[in-house]
């Protein structure tokens, strides 16, 4: 039997419509996704900041519980396995023993695409796959080096600013922070807020793997402006067919962060923080890029250009 191996992923940025992207791709008819997003198997190291589920390779150290985050982990796949079993769908069920009960491994991974068979395109999106380092890059070019990457990105400033937002929404930093401006511009300089908003580091590194033609960069802004033409530029770039205009769904808002207005401090901070980058990637890749940065409470644009404007791609030296 083939072995089938992911032939794309998605990496991020965080808070840059990967949620909208993964659930959209579930529609299409030609591309298998594992009902389950953001898998971390390439991060799965304790020395990401990015959960690490899947950093205790045995299903029995996990099934102990030796760790904080091993058992609850545990009974939430248990839960899923219930609630497919009563929708008598074993297809997911399947799916969902070997994530939960598997020997996490290399070989491991690549059979949780044993489904994709039929499929011309099959795939997993992880926004924190953006920060992977040396190592775990070249794992996933020695998995299949002609992967395809899709990276989602955003407004840096509006998106540093929705992390925080939903972050403090969840219960990961502290919920009053978005009460204090100096407590928010220290949870910017954070080097994990950062770095998940330093995209020219993420396409250096990964530039450094892959050949540009197999990197597509995507707009956040495209999803309310343009979605028709963001979902065809992705399933051109995927060799699949478009997608039917009557499935796409712009409107729903998927892992929303509360809305909340930046203060004048915050965003000076964040504009003094970015406005360099933001500089740099208007320049290189033109399209959405040459509008953020700018208060605004609407743009009338629509701007289909960003596989184009983005196909080849300069190496940037921030």
């Amino acid at each position: 039997m083939d072995i089938i191996r992911p032939t794309f992923i998605g990496i991020g940025a965080h808070k840059a419509g990967t949620s909208w992207l993964f659930r959209e791709l579930s529609k299409h008819p030609d591309i298998w996704i594992p009902y389950k997003k953001e898998l971390h198997y390439f991060d799965r190291s304790p020395d990401y900041s990015s959960p690490n589920n899947l950093a205790t390779s045995s299903p029995f150290s996990r099934l102990l519980g030796l760790k904080p985050w091993q058992l609850p982990t545990m009974l939430a796949n248990q839960w899923d396995m219930l609630k497919f079993i009563a929708r008598g769908d074993f297809h997911n069920v399947a799916w969902c023993m070997k994530w939960t009960f598997g020997y996490y491994n290399d070989d491991w991974y690549e059979n949780l695409f044993s489904q994709a068979g039929t499929y011309k395109a099959c795939g997993e999106i992880t926004p924190s796959y953006a920060i992977l380092e040396h190592e775990d890059l070249t794992k996933i070019k020695a998995m299949n080096a002609d992967i395809k990457i899709i990276f989602l990105i955003r407004d840096p400033i509006e998106r540093a600013w929705s992390a925080i937002r939903f972050h403090a929404d969840r219960g990961f930093i502290n919920k009053n922070i978005v009460d204090s401006d100096d407590d928010i511009i220290a949870e910017v300089k954070n080097p994990e807020m950062l770095l998940r908003g330093d995209y020219e580091s993420t396409i250096d590194a990964y530039l450094q793997h892959f050949d540009s033609s197999q990197i597509l960069v995507c707009f956040y802004d495209a999803i309310s402006c343009d979605p028709v033409g963001l979902l065809s530029d992705i399933t051109k770039f995927l060799e699949v067919p478009s997608f039917e205009e009557s499935v796409i769904d712009n409107k729903t808002r998927v892992n929303m962060s509360p809305p909340r207005e930046m203060s004048a401090t915050v965003r000076d901070h964040l504009d003094t923080t970015y406005a360099p980058m933001i500089d740099r990637i208007g320049q290189s890749f033109g399209s959405y890029a040459t509008m953020w940065g700018k208060t605004k409470k609407s743009v009338n644009i629509n701007l289909h250009n960003h596989h184009s404007d983005t196909q080849l791609f300069p190496t940037f030296h921030p």
